[in-house]
C-alpha cells in the first residue's frame, strides 16, 4: 500500500453561515420595494402611477397599492409625514410592512438629486415587467390554444412596445 500525499479534505458545506456575511448587508429592495420606499418619502408622487403596474403579490407591493388608492379615491395625503401617513394605515393589513419599510428608511439615504430620477426609472422598469409578463402569457396561450387575430394583433403591439421601452433606455443614462 503507498500513502496517499494528502489526507482528504473536510466537506464544507456549501450553505454560507451568517458569520460570513457581512454586518449591516442586505438584499436591495424589489423594484416594488424601492417605489415604495420612494412614496413615503414623497407621498404626492403615488398619484402618478398606473396602479395597474404595481405587482400585488408581495406586502410592499399591496402596501403601495392601497397607498396609490387613497389618491386615486380623493383622500387627502396626511400631512405630518412619514408619521402621518403610517398612522392613517395603523390599523391596516399594511401597517406591519409601511412600518417595517419606514424604520429601513432611516437608515437608507436617497440622493434627493437624483431621487426623481430613480422613481421614474423603477416605473419603467414595472412598465417593461409587465409588458414582458403579458407577453409570456399571450405565447404560453398560443403554444396551447393558438392564439386568434386579435391575440396576435396584441402581441405585436407588446413586441413593439417592448422593443422601444427597452431602447429608450434609463432616465438616468439620458
Amino acid at each position: 500500500d503507498e500513502p496517499s500525499a494528502a489526507p482528504p479534505r473536510p466537506r464544507r458545506s456549501p450553505q454560507p453561515t451568517q458569520r460570513s456575511r457581512p454586518h449591516g448587508r442586505r438584499k436591495p429592495p424589489s423594484t416594488t420595494g424601492t417605489l415604495l420606499r420612494l412614496v413615503l418619502q414623497h407621498p404626492t408622487w403615488a398619484a402618478r402611477m398606473p396602479v395597474g403596474l404595481v405587482p400585488d403579490d408581495s406586502p410592499e407591493g399591496l402596501a403601495l397599492i392601497a397607498i396609490i388608492d387613497l389618491c386615486s379615491l380623493g383622500e387627502p395625503i396626511p400631512s405630518g409625514g412619514l408619521g402621518a401617513l403610517i398612522e392613517r394605515f395603523r390599523e391596516t393589513p399594511h401597517a406591519e410592512t409601511l412600518s417595517r419599510v419606514a424604520a429601513e428608511l432611516v437608515e437608507a439615504e436617497f440622493d434627493e438629486a437624483v431621487v426623481e430620477t430613480l422613481f421614474e426609472d423603477a416605473l419603467r422598469k414595472l412598465q417593461i415587467d409587465g409588458v414582458g409578463k403579458e407577453i409570456t402569457a399571450l405565447l404560453q396561450r398560443d403554444r396551447e390554444q393558438g392564439l386568434d387575430a386579435a391575440g396576435r394583433h396584441r402581441l405585436g403591439e407588446l413586441l413593439l412596445e417592448k422593443r422601444n421601452l427597452a431602447s429608450s433606455g434609463k432616465v438616468s443614462d439620458l
